[in-house]
């Protein structure tokens, strides 16, 4: 951040109004897991936050300062709200990462350990406020409370971004002017902000719980057609015909409801059928692979061994 860059401190009274107020703040002793980096604003020592601190800068500001990569780090009581209206990159957000594009909006929860690698070139805006400030405006308006519960990467429609994106210019015309009641000013404009936060993040859950309901619709009747068709050589590609769905749908609904491929829920119920017949019958190895779909004896052991760490043979000895 370069030197002249000022804070919005909006504890910071003067006659006509409200002030910048470079903030200069004794440091605290940090309460994050050791080995995390702490920051300010990023790049900058620990320091305490007035419960009205809201400051507002363009990605590119601090990120080319950094060749485009913040790495992970965090914030003791600072939640970040960032407009990109230009470029992508990756969000890294408590070891998981998601990839974003513009236009997009993506919430940053307080203290969570977050980082960015921006494509160079991205740009847009950092909004960043204490979260006493939020907080506050949470209290006032308790329906905004989903905007900050979780880290969150919302896309935006060409027409959405043509409406979020002047909230954010007026916001920034705000914090870098010198006008009468900067303060309310600014706090409706982020309030506005924040309302639009929370329609994007309802429209995108419904849109989520929309095709929730379609994939348990189809993992469902896959599961049905496995129930009565394990025992044979289908290939998943045959399932997806059956289910007049393409292969790749028929992925996603599978890994959307259930984490797991069609090929491994295929193979999982194989598997229970394999570990029934070894404990439960006498039927030899080959009878056994021949009843769970399996037309290779030898390949079924391997699969066998391979999921449960031994072989058929040994699997029934010790059981």
């Amino acid at each position: 951040m370069e030197k002249s860059q000022k804070f919005l401190d909006f504890s910071q009274a003067t006659r006509d109004g409200w002030r910048y107020d470079r903030g200069v703040i004794r440091a605290k002793r940090s309460v994050m897991p050791r080995g995390i980096p702490q920051y300010f604003l990023y790049g900058e020592a620990s320091q305490d936050v007035d419960e009205r601190f809201l400051h507002v800068e363009s990605i590119a500001e601090r990120s080319r300062l950094h060749d485009w990569v913040i790495r992970p780090h965090a914030h003791r009581d600072l939640a970040h709200l960032l407009m990109v209206a230009r470029g992508g990159g990756v969000f890294q957000v408590e070891g998981s990462t998601r990839d974003f594009a513009a236009p997009a909006l993506i919430t940053v929860p307080l203290a969570s350990v977050h980082g960015f690698d921006f494509r160079p070139g991205t740009d847009g805006w950092v909004v960043t406020a204490s979260g006493a400030l939020l907080g506050r405006l949470g209290r006032d308006h308790p329906e905004l409370a989903p905007v900050f519960a979780e880290a969150a990467v919302l896309p935006l429609q060409l027409s959405a971004a043509g409406a979020v994106s002047p909230q954010f210019e007026a916001l920034v015309a705000e914090f870098r002017g010198s006008r009468i009641a900067r303060r309310p000013a600014a706090e409706s404009l982020l309030v506005g902000i924040l309302v639009n936060v929370l329609r994007l993040k309802l429209e995108v859950e419904t849109d989520l719980a929309a095709a929730r309901g379609s994939d348990a619709s189809l993992v469902a009747r896959y599961r049905a057609l496995v129930e009565n068709n394990y025992r044979k050589p289908v290939s998943i590609a045959e399932y997806a015909s059956r289910l007049c769905v393409s292969q790749e749908r028929l992925r996603l609904g599978c890994v959307r409801t259930t984490g797991s491929s069609p090929l491994a829920l295929l193979n999982a119920r194989r598997l229970l059928e394999a570990k029934r017949s070894l404990l439960y019958t006498s039927m030899n190895i080959a009878l056994i692979a021949e009843s769970c779909g399996f037309e290779d004896p030898a390949y079924f052991s391997r699969f066998f061994a391979r999921n449960t760490g031994k072989s058929p043979r040994a699997y029934r000895l010790r059981q």
